[in-house]
């Protein structure tokens, strides 16, 4: 039997049989799917759905947690605003660098008026809970918090009882002061009698460990001049404040004039004109004017007497070959004078001038 040999198959024809293939699989698959019981086809359309809704609440899920991190960080950085009852802070908690408030002055009454037509548009900045009365420590803002205080004690209006503030990271005490006087700084300057007195206060407390390092930590960012103005107004609040009403309105100068007229020993003068009152000044010109006359010994100052002089102090001390004197004069100077003296170093040199001292005095 012979075989009968096959033609070849050419690659189009191949094409078009493996298309033919395919376009009748596809119809049978049709078929059968339409030929399916419904609770298959409703059973794979909700496996569809749950897993399309799968990915979609993992995708916000992921959205949702790193939105969550930018939150936390952001509350640790005291970056958002909280809103938070007045009575819910602290104002006293912190020692303020402003002494008092001029509620008749012009800015008093422009801040009331756009806290009533705009609101609050700028947070204050308080601390953590106080573990004693569960407050928060009262940072910067004292102002707008005072006059929202105000407005509400006048309207009765409950919008004004709640406060927008942000929470700062904790602190020590010295942090929080530092943060007051900047923020008091750039928004509405303090006097200089009231920069003054927080360095004195701070270190009365305990805060910073003397006045001068409370000058050098809470004026850092000062300058070196600007430092030694306020330390005129710590030895004008050190000496007087307890007897000046208005020592927000001393300037620059008479500041400086009236530092070194009590450095000078005239403090005895200006506080019995102080003290020799009934009542307070009725304005700060009145007490200004007092001021101005004491540094410029006018007026009522004008006929004090000078401390006397101090008497001269004369020795003369011979030890073999050195031969020296030691002379305080009326103004206060010493003088010293020494011959055939020869020391080998700067250790006896003080050595030899702590014996003149216990030979003169």
């Amino acid at each position: 039997m012979t075989r009968k040999r096959l033609g070849a198959i050419d690659r189009t024809s191949v094409t078009e049989m493996r298309g033919a293939a395919e376009k009748a699989a596809r119809e049978r698959r049709g078929v059968a799917a339409g030929k399916a019981p419904p609770i298959a086809q409703v059973a794979g359309t909700a496996a569809r759905t749950i897993e399309d809704e799968m990915l979609r609440l993992r995708k916000e899920n992921e959205s949702l947690q790193g939105t969550s991190e930018k939150w936390q960080q952001a509350e640790q950085d005291g970056l958002l605003v909280h809103i938070l009852s007045l009575d819910d802070i602290d104002v006293h908690s912190l020692s303020r660098d402003r002494r008092t408030l001029d509620r008749d002055g012009e800015a008093w009454h422009e801040l009331k008026a756009s806290l009533q037509a705009r609101g609050q548009q700028v947070p204050i900045e308080v601390g953590a809970r106080n573990s004693l009365n569960g407050k928060r420590r009262l940072i910067s803002g004292y102002r707008r918090w005072s006059a929202l205080k105000e407005l509400y004690d006048e309207t009765g209006d409950e919008s004004f009882s709640r406060v927008k503030a942000l929470v700062s990271r904790a602190r020590d005490t010295v942090g929080d002061m530092v943060a007051m006087i900047e923020e008091n700084e750039i928004r509405q300057a303090i006097s200089f009698y009231e920069r003054g007195r927080i360095c004195c206060v701070a270190a009365e407390q305990g805060i910073c460990e003397s006045v001068d390092d409370a000058i050098l930590t809470l004026f850092g960012n000062s300058s070196r001049n600007r430092r030694y103005k306020i330390r005129n107004f710590t030895v004008i609040h050190a000496r007087l404040g307890s007897y000046l009403d208005f020592p927000e309105y001393i300037g620059e100068r008479l500041g400086a004039k009236l530092a070194q007229a009590l450095k000078d020993g005239r403090e005895d003068e200006l506080v019995t004109a102080l003290s020799d009152r009934e009542t307070k000044f009725s304005a700060p010109a009145e007490e200004l004017d007092l001021l101005e006359a004491f540094v410029g010994r006018k007026g009522v100052f004008s006929k004090a007497k000078k401390s006397a002089p101090a008497p001269e102090i004369s020795a003369s001390v011979s030890k073999g070959s050195v031969v020296y004197a030691a002379t305080v004069e009326k103004n206060g100077r010493v003088s010293i004078k020494v011959d055939g003296l020869k020391v080998a170093d700067a250790e006896e040199l003080n050595a030899f001038l702590i014996k003149i001292a216990e030979d003169t005095l």
